[in-house]
């Protein structure tokens, strides 16, 4: 109800944009002291996002940035990170948001620059105009006020467009392109301390001296139809569990399958709704040598924690939205119908136009099996080749 509560607000919003002016951008005469980001949802396109805000405030030393955002980014994840100041947070409820608005118009007069990494919503761009200088994507929807814009790509991965967009802001302040360090979030457990109990299980995990693979058959409750079907996985777990470690990973929204998962084997860890987010990071760092699931946002958790995935990507393109580690591999069938989502033109189904998903039923045990352990060969020769 939240959700469709900010996209009913951001039809509204979509005429009063078309007929703002350009918010041209003046030569700057200093850098900019203070940075205001934009990504209102959700807790993968964050994860996309705040690499490029540790590579912002390399390039820009002394500037505070901020970021501006909804709960359905799981912001808490990300309070610690230290070149964050501070995250404000806009309210999903109708009344609250109304009274908040125009607060929130009047504190973005302060900012220097306003970054809008949104693809599709009218609210980032009207919030932006608020800035000195604004910057963001042209798409067919929105685009037309930034003071700095670059294209919105749909071919191109999520990551990769976002820093291009910064670069074009240190381009306009004149500053050297700040090496990006890459896609890779490892401050997210900087101030981490696992609990005895989360030790004691990763000791248990690893005393098998098997590969490590975690598995993800969830996806977000509103996206359930890029799931693989269930029995699939079930049917990799009893083919390969005598020669792999199998961590079962989700969280409430994924409770439903845990049953499914409750298999007597001692090969099979079943986590689902056992860890908090952190909690997982701190397992793909340590424990993990593969995550397997669909396209969801523990993927992007695992990318943070450089964690190799082998992906499974229906409605949406592994391209797109799924690793650029050069170690991941996504899994998906070219049809004329995808991809289906298309964020850029507002275009997000929650269900297939077909009675079935089509692009995963195609998806074969086999072909995941045989790019699983492939991929986990690949990874214990080179551990045997830079061992001491």
């Amino acid at each position: 109800m939240k959700l469709q509560t900010l996209k009913f607000l951001d039809k509204l919003l979509s005429a009063a944009i078309m007929r703002l002016p350009r918010n041209r951008a003046k030569p700057p005469s200093h850098p900019p002291r203070r940075i205001l980001l934009i990504k209102l949802s959700a807790m993968g396109d964050a994860f996309c996002l705040l690499p490029v805000a540790r590579r912002l405030a390399a390039a820009f030393p002394d500037a505070k940035i901020d970021w501006l955002t909804t709960d359905r980014s799981n912001p808490n994840l990300f309070k610690n990170l230290p070149f964050l100041h501070d995250t404000l947070i806009v309210p999903t409820h109708a009344r609250a948001l109304l009274v908040w608005l125009p607060k929130l118009f009047y504190a973005i007069r302060k900012y220097d620059i306003v970054m809008d990494f949104d693809q599709y919503y009218h609210l980032s761009e009207l919030l932006s105009c608020g800035g000195k200088i604004s910057a963001g994507f042209i798409t067919s929807l929105k685009g037309k006020t930034f003071s700095l814009a670059i294209p919105y790509d749909p071919q191109l991965n999520e990551k990769v467009l976002f820093h291009k967009l910064a670069e074009r802001a240190m381009e306009h302040y004149g500053v050297p392109a700040a090496p990006s360090r890459g896609f890779y979030l490892p401050e997210l457990l900087d101030n981490f301390i696992p609990s005895q109990s989360l030790q004691h299980l990763a000791a248990e995990i690893k005393k098998h001296q098997l590969p490590v693979v975690v598995l993800y058959a969830g996806s977000s409750l509103n996206a359930s139809f890029r799931r693989l079907g269930i029995e699939k996985y079930l049917a990799i777990i009893e083919q390969t569990c005598n020669r792999h470690i199998f961590v079962i990973a989700g969280g409430p929204e994924e409770l439903a399958l845990k049953p499914h998962f409750q298999l007597q084997h001692p090969n099979v860890y079943n986590l689902i709704g056992t860890l908090n987010l952190l909690e997982w990071a701190w397992l793909f760092r340590h424990v993990a040598d593969l995550l397997l699931g669909n396209d969801g946002g523990l993927l992007h958790v695992a990318e943070s924690q450089s964690t190799p995935m082998l992906a499974i990507f229906g409605p949406s393109l592994f391209r797109k939205w799924g690793s650029i580690n050069p170690e991941s591999r996504g899994i998906e069938t070219d049809l004329p119908c995808r991809p289906c989502l298309k964020n850029y033109l507002g275009i997000v189904p929650t269900r297939c136009q077909f009675s079935t998903v089509k692009c995963l039923d195609a998806i074969e045990v086999a072909t995941i099996i045989s790019n699983m352990e492939n991929m986990l060969e690949k990874k214990a020769r080179q551990h045997i080749l830079i061992s001491p």
